[in-house]
């Protein structure tokens, strides 16, 4: 029975798991299992086993990542009739490759640096409390919400985000202002 159970499945049903959760909040239709599926459906965890696939670039990544979010989005409109913004898929993939990339033995590959970070209120609450940002990012910042993001509204906020060059480790490194003990991801 569990004779094709490789380390990669093992990692890759763990990242969907902490994806699905991340993700789901307020949504009373999207099972971990219903958004395992839009994740597969993409063809995201295909994508990253081949290394020489991966993007390079923060623009080869933006684009990789609207491929995969509106793969998602389309995969769940259609086959569980469940709206999901963008911002919600964004999550999913983000905390996704998390898990695959960034904290694995991956973490200083050109890739992970590049990645997006999860997007979520406590990120973002914690940005727009930091004096040392000026008021109309601080602003822009406490008027998103994670949850309803279009994509063009994402991006805005990904090159915002992107522009603070906050840990040349990479983009992760925004992450400095997540802290999983507040309340409200």
């Amino acid at each position: 029975m569990c004779e094709k159970y490789t380390f990669f499945t093992h990692h890759h049903n763990f990242a969907v798991w902490a994806a699905a959760r991340a993700s789901q909040r307020g949504l009373k239709d999207a099972s971990v299992a219903t958004l395992k599926s839009a994740l597969e459906a993409s063809k995201l965890h295909e994508h990253i086993q081949d290394q020489s696939k991966w993007p390079v670039s923060e623009e080869e990544f933006d684009k990789f990542h609207r491929k995969h979010c509106c793969k998602i989005m389309k995969h769940l409109e259609t086959a569980n009739n469940l709206g999901f913004s963008y911002g919600r898929a964004a999550k999913l993939v983000a905390v996704y490759l998390k898990s695959m990339i960034v904290l694995s033995r991956h973490s200083k590959s050109s890739f992970a640096k590049i990645l997006h970070p999860p997007i979520d209120r406590i990120l973002l609450r914690n940005l727009a409390s930091d004096e040392h940002f000026d008021q109309q990012f601080r602003d822009h910042c406490r008027g998103v919400n994670w949850t309803q993001l279009k994509l063009g509204d994402y991006f805005k906020l990904i090159g915002k985000l992107r522009s603070l060059r906050l840990h040349e480790g990479g983009f992760w490194g925004i992450e400095c202002y997540w802290d999983p003990t507040q309340k409200g991801a």
